[in-house]
């Protein structure tokens, strides 16, 4: 596909992004970022297509709240903002990096070994959370190299989703909200504190890329702290816990160290 082309929704997926019987039974090796939003998210959706660069390894999936009852002309619109291909998600679409992917109307998006699933909805369309169950497997399948980014849009689709990504110690974002058209997704997820960064939506791939190039060295969960770092890590938690009401006793060691980490 030409540099800046504009694929169609309804055009066969590429050879290169199908997957054999087999399948894929591997983690994905390099980052993919969720996207959620819904009401003023094409806006948005524009301004951070347009600050990522082709080449920066990485992979976006966009779950926006769409009319089931109408063809989505969504992944036109996006492509006129990046020089990345934008793609409506396929299923068995392998998620490469480089690429950008759209999830299609009335369809719930999963990943599983870095290939993509569509599912139909269990729910009716007011109680659908599409955005929470997209960014829960893909904090399952990347884990520590998800990232979930939480844009315009009203309610608070995202939330759940962005505090798996937490749990696994993934990366998670949100626009800030007085840079949002609607700024009730965003708002919701800052104020559950399952945020790590917020900014406009213009500049945060660019936090992405900043934190990926200073990320700490990720810790397998099997490797269990020495001694006298679990002592301090458990006094560390008992004083949150007296000072701030917070208990974060139920979070696991290698979790809470990835945390601290990161915050240094």
């Amino acid at each position: 596909m030409a540099k800046g082309s504009t694929p169609s929704p309804k055009q066969p997926v590429e050879p290169k992004h199908a997957v054999d019987a087999a399948g894929s039974m591997a983690q994905p090796d390099f980052p993919i970022v969720g996207i959620g939003c819904s009401a003023g998210g094409l806006e948005a959706l524009d301004a951070l297509l347009g600050g990522a660069p082709a080449d920066s390894g990485m992979a976006f999936v966009i779950v926006q709240h769409l009319d089931p009852h109408h063809v989505s002309n969504l992944p036109e619109l996006l492509q006129r903002a990046t020089p990345m291909p934008v793609f409506e998600a396929g299923e068995r679409m392998l998620v490469r990096p480089g690429c950008v992917y759209v999830i299609p109307p009335n369809k719930d998006l999963s990943l599983l070994h870095g290939v993509l699933h569509l599912l139909e909805p269990t729910e009716k369309r007011g109680l659908r959370l599409p955005v929470d169950f997209f960014l829960r497997t893909l904090a399952d399948d990347c884990q520590h190299r998800a990232i979930g980014v939480i844009l315009s849009g009203m309610g608070s689709d995202g939330m759940l989703g962005l505090g798996a990504i937490k749990e696994k110690g993934g990366l998670t974002l949100a626009q800030e909200p007085a840079d949002a058209r609607s700024d009730s997704m965003p708002g919701s997820a800052i104020e559950a504190g399952v945020v790590d960064i917020v900014a406009p939506a213009g500049e945060l791939v660019a936090r992405i890329v900043g934190y990926l190039r200073h990320a700490p060295t990720y810790r397998p969960p099997e490797a269990k702290p020495e001694l006298d770092t679990q002592s301090a890590l458990e006094r560390i938690v008992l004083l949150l816990r007296n000072r701030s009401g917070n208990d974060l006793s139920l979070y696991k060691p290698s979790t809470l160290h990835r945390r601290i980490e990161r915050r240094i």
